[in-house]
């Protein structure tokens, strides 16, 4: 049983898998096979999804966790391991994301609405569930988002791994909820 298959059972979730594609390419035979996985999480949609490659080309796309929000929210966030680039960047301006506790901030690049990512970057709790993940996080579309995205650049070893990226999926849907909420406030209170 793989892993997506484990997920849909145990929160009672569904599961589907497209038929085994085979298709001969001129360096051998390539073997394709779309996995996905559907559950609630405390009221949340959350989907699971993995396009799994084997044969000539043993390359497997990465898995996708997707946070489905209740509504369309105003807001943009990214997320990723930082790269020579960003080292660069922090480098040159210290102060642009001075409010990100260091060891995050050694390890991640963050892109979008500043407001969301000092609430979240103050949440210990979704940075102690971050710090050493290789982990990609984005809202789809960006500026206005129904979504949140999480793709563990290695793949999911476990459910206890799997509800950690949960975890930190949910995290961020309530600082989002809390700061679009925050902000019809203030409109309202005018």
């Amino acid at each position: 049983m793989n892993i997506i298959q484990e997920l849909t059972e145990k929160y009672s979730g569904k599961y589907s898998e497209d038929l085994t594609k085979n298709v001969n390419s001129p360096i051998g035979k390539y073997v394709y096979q779309p996995k996905s996985g559907i559950i609630e999480i405390d009221g949340t949609k959350i989907s699971i999804n993995l396009n799994e490659v084997d044969g000539a080309m043993p390359v497997t796309e990465p898995f996708r966790i997707t946070l489905h929000l209740d509504k369309t929210y105003e807001t943009e966030l990214n997320v990723y391991p930082k790269d020579l680039w960003n080292e660069f960047l922090d480098f040159i301006l210290p102060k642009r994301r001075a409010f990100v506790p260091k060891p995050i901030l050694k390890q991640f690049w963050f892109g979008g609405n500043i407001d969301l990512i000092k609430h979240i970057v103050s949440d210990k709790t979704f940075t102690e569930n971050i710090i050493n993940e290789k982990i990609f996080i984005e809202t789809i579309p960006n500026k206005l988002t129904d979504r949140i995205v999480l793709t563990p650049e290695y793949g999911i070893k476990d459910i206890e791994q799997f509800e950690k990226f949960v975890s930190i999926l949910k995290r961020i849907e309530n600082k989002i909820k809390t700061a679009h909420n925050n902000i019809y406030d203030v409109i309202a209170a005018k």
